[in-house]
């Protein structure tokens, strides 16, 4: 499980390190792809495709179902490490994530989340700690 967080950045060729404290759990094969939040979601390839093995549930002759997975799954990029362990960001996820340089990656449960720092920050100002957990409380709530 996948949780707390650290600030970094991209190098002048647009990489990454995955932090250590969530490298091993993610692994040597991972892909990233868009959230639904505007930030970057990176998951190992086992997490991806039982997600995908969801998906395979839309009928073929559902056409909106179709073309929301057809835009999700094009977001998806296989995470290709170099020998020192530095993975270049998509062009299209960096632009769609708002990132230049400062990034805060994320855990968040099966997941990492990628985000601009500047964004975070400013999504963390729309709501204070404790009006989170109370979402989270309404969410979770039997």
């Amino acid at each position: 499980m996948f949780s707390g967080e650290q600030a970094h950045q991209l190098d002048a060729k647009n990489r990454i390190r995955i932090p250590v404290r969530f490298k091993a759990e993610l692994g040597d094969r991972y892909v990233f792809c868009k959230s639904a939040a505007r930030c970057i979601n990176v998951m190992p390839q086992s997490t991806f495709e039982k997600m995908a093995q969801e998906f395979s549930k839309i009928s073929m002759f559902d056409v909106e179902g179709q073309e929301a997975l057809t835009e999700f799954m094009s977001s998806f990029y296989q995470a290709e490490e170099d020998s020192q362990g530095r993975v270049i960001l998509p062009q299209a996820l960096r632009e769609y994530a708002g990132i230049e340089k400062d990034i805060i990656t994320v855990g968040v449960y099966d997941k990492l989340e990628i985000w601009s720092a500047d964004i975070r920050e400013k999504k963390r100002k729309e709501k204070t700690f404790g009006e989170y957990m109370s979402v989270l409380a309404q969410r979770t709530a039997k």
